[in-house]
């Protein structure tokens, strides 16, 4: 097979020879076209072929460097970079450098700014804030369309501290470089015996233990974020498939930028995504990873800040706890035969979870992942402990629920005497090499909720799993249990810094669950 060279074509209209180049894909948004174009200058097929490989070598020795993404500079490489600046200024300039008059009113700003002890500034003007913008405008911003016009050139995209390191080094650089052209616009040509002070340009990576090769990577900086923050590795599986694409378009961190976040949540939302999703989802998990790179230096500003996705308010048409009427159906469908083709654990599950979540207002995750070694005597008293130990909690806080009476009379207890050590209502052995992500236990939750809609509670207005916890806070209201066993039962977070403090005792919480009404089966 025989690889397509490029080489010179001659433009169709003037016979000029120029040089036509695909952008990389991924070049397109940065370069701004999909094809570069530059005129070679000459209608001679020798020259052409010459400036065409000159020219060739610049373009993809650019799209090298941008290809890079963004480069953090040391204060050696700053200088280097304002060295090559100081040094196109002089060849420009050199053979015809102009009047010294003239040079010489061109570094009264450098000297302003840089050596003030040469510049008497009178304030002529009444008008301070005038004067001051005009001190302001002599600062060292006024390089930066030289700094642009170099970096563009080149390929190079620093973050804003390297710009911050180049800007000082470009100021001392420029004012050097008008310095020594002003000495030749009086005729002394003699060389700049500080012009070797600027170090030769090296941006290869710097091998001396402190620059991680992988530390601006947007999925190296994901995993650092999550090992450091060790949430649940049911978020983790969430965020980890969000931030796998949104590498495959900005692999480097220090490139994501505010309007890139933007488009990429207006196209979210054209793809039919709920703007619930984006916001709790999508912005969420972003917006956790690049607070944790600005904390931890691996980028200067988080993009995310103050962008948001407006979430339409939700109509509701009922409440979002079971009726009556559904909270029997479920608790009756609990006492009939289970599904066929059960194993054991999953038909305790189907005839104890329900009436356990009514009954403790927990979440049906944390009912199904308990353990025989969860139920526990202490002081007189049989309580549910409920533990990240034995799979997960919302909060990662351990926490006591005392057991109903009615559960008792039911058999509950007897049933865990009756089962071996470990989990209640699954079999780790049958376990098929699912991930952490998406343990047992979720999948005991995802069945009791296809059986709850198969029992005829449908209306897709609740969630068939969580309407218990609202169910429990209702009931536990009517009958005045006390707000702050009743908040630490469900796991919710206390009502006031006060109430944070102490626990509850056994006793206490057997007292107020003592109050909750019974769910009378017929």
């Amino acid at each position: 097979m025989v690889l397509k060279m490029a080489r010179p074509t001659r433009h169709p209209v003037t016979g000029i020879f120029q040089l036509r180049k695909r952008v990389p894909r991924h070049l397109i948004p940065i370069v701004g076209m999909p094809v570069v174009k530059r005129s070679l200058g000459t209608r001679d097929p020798v020259e052409a072929k010459i400036a065409h490989a000159r020219m060739l070598a610049d373009i993809e020795a650019r799209w090298r460097q941008l290809s890079a993404g963004m480069i953090s500079l040391s204060q050696k490489q700053a200088v280097a970079m304002s060295g090559e600046i100081y040094r196109a200024m002089v060849a420009e300039n050199e053979d015809n450098p102009g009047s010294p008059g003239l040079r010489g009113a061109s570094l009264i700003a450098d000297h302003l700014h840089l050596r003030p002890e040469k510049v008497k500034v009178i304030q002529l003007t009444k008008n301070d804030a005038l004067f001051e913008r005009v001190l302001e405008s002599c600062k060292v911003r006024r390089n930066d369309k030289a700094i642009e016009e170099y970096l563009n050139r080149h390929g190079y995209r620093i973050d804003e501290p390297s710009m911050t390191l180049l800007r000082g080094a470009v100021a001392s650089s420029v004012m050097q470089a008008k310095e020594y052209l002003l000495k030749l616009s009086k005729g002394d040509y003699r060389p700049d015996l500080d012009a070797d002070r600027f170090p030769a340009l090296d941006l290869a990576p710097r091998k001396n233990g402190h620059e991680d090769a992988g530390k601006y990577d947007l999925l190296k900086v994901f995993e650092d974020f999550f090992a450091e923050k060790q949430q649940a590795s049911s978020t983790y599986k969430k965020w980890k498939g969000i931030i796998a694409k949104v590498a495959a378009e900005v692999p480097d961190i220090r490139d994501l930028t505010a309007d890139w976040v933007v488009d990429w949540k207006d196209r979210l939302l054209k793809q039919g995504l709920s703007a619930v999703s984006i916001r709790d989802g999508h912005l969420a998990c972003l917006r956790a990873t690049c607070t944790w790179a600005k904390g931890n230096r691996r980028i200067q500003v988080n993009p995310l800040d103050g962008i948001t996705v407006a979430v339409p308010h939700k109509t509701t048409t009922r409440q979002k706890w079971f009726t009556m009427e559904e909270t029997m159906t479920i608790l009756k469908g609990s006492l009939a035969m289970p599904p066929v083709r059960c194993s054991p654990e999953m038909k305790a599950a189907y005839r104890w979870v329900p009436w356990l979540c009514a009954y403790t207002g927990a979440r049906v995750g944390e009912i199904a992942q308990l353990r025989k070694e969860d139920i526990q005597d202490h002081d007189g008293h049989t309580l549910i402990w409920i533990t990240p130990e034995a799979g997960s909690t919302k909060n990662r806080n351990p926490r006591f629920v005392a057991i109903h009476s009615h559960l008792v009379e039911q058999g509950f207890l007897d049933f865990v005497r009756a089962r071996r050590e470990g989990p209640l209502f699954y079999d780790p052995s049958r376990h098929r090499g699912g991930t952490e992500g998406n343990p047992q236990y979720n999948k005991v939750g995802e069945r009791l909720a296809g059986w709850v809609r198969k029992l005829g509670v449908d209306d897709d207005r609740i969630r068939p799993n969580h309407a218990w916890r609202h169910l429990f806070k209702t009931e536990a209201r009517g009958v005045h249990m006390d707000v702050g066993a009743r908040d630490y039962m469900q796991g919710h977070i206390p009502a006031t810094e006060g109430e944070a403090y102490g626990g509850f005792k056994p006793h206490v919480l057997a007292h107020e669950i003592a109050k909750f009404p019974r769910f009378e089966v017929k």
